[in-house]
């Protein structure tokens, strides 16, 4: 398994976000919470090194979402409030449909208000974000840093984030599921086949220093 030593030349001497805390080489299950103290980041801080899934060779990088934080209340009200012709109500309970039901069908809803193409569609999803301090909540996602987001230079991000978020710029979301770096099975099938999953034995490049 590659060492920080052998990080590229770009990643040399560089401490990298959301490794295990207090300088331990692996992560412990306690590490979630303190991990996840490094975000949200900024749309325009997130480091070069987790733009992408292949910066660093050997490595995949945290997954982040980049969106909004979108409590269960806090969806219902926006889809009361933006999309009131499609709002289902229940005798019972005077509410809304299912949590579940409304989370799927908000991408749809926003993919056609904002005429996006048919070849983004994927980018747009409800998904699971953690919060700074480790507590998982809702988040309108228009993309992630394994797949890409919205082209920033077509006006969605600007119009999604004025009519539905009140100026709100999006933010990069640590991933409860992903929230580690793990070493890269696409590269290193052999030596990750045997660690699948383990949060516990992942070495990641906590600091490239010379060998």
């Amino acid at each position: 398994m590659s060492s920080p030593a052998t990080a590229s030349d770009s990643t040399d001497h560089m401490e990298f976000l959301f490794v295990p805390p207090n300088g331990h080489a692996r992560y412990a299950p306690a590490d979630y919470p303190l991990v996840c103290r490094s975000s949200p980041l900024a749309l325009d801080e997130v480091p070069f090194y987790l733009r992408e899934d292949s910066v660093v060779p050997g490595w995949r990088p945290p997954r982040l979402w980049c969106g909004w934080h979108l409590g269960k209340e806090a969806l219902f009200q926006l889809v009361e409030r933006q999309y009131p012709l499609r709002v289902r109500y229940t005798k019972s309970s005077n509410r809304l449909m299912k949590t579940a039901t409304v989370a799927d069908a908000l991408p749809e809803l926003i993919c056609e208000e904002f005429q996006i193409p048919a070849e983004f569609h994927h980018l747009i999803r409800v998904v699971d974000g953690a919060h700074s301090d480790g507590r998982v909540d809702m988040v309108l996602s228009i993309g992630c840093n394994y797949k890409g987001m919205l082209p920033r230079e077509a006006d969605y991000i600007d119009r999604i984030k004025r009519e539905l978020f009140n100026g709100q710029d999006p933010e990069w979301v640590l991933c409860p599921m992903r929230w580690c770096w793990m070493p890269d099975k696409r590269q290193t099938s052999s030596a990750a086949g045997a660690q699948k999953n383990s949060y516990a034995s992942a070495t990641p490049p906590v600091a490239a220093t010379p060998a």
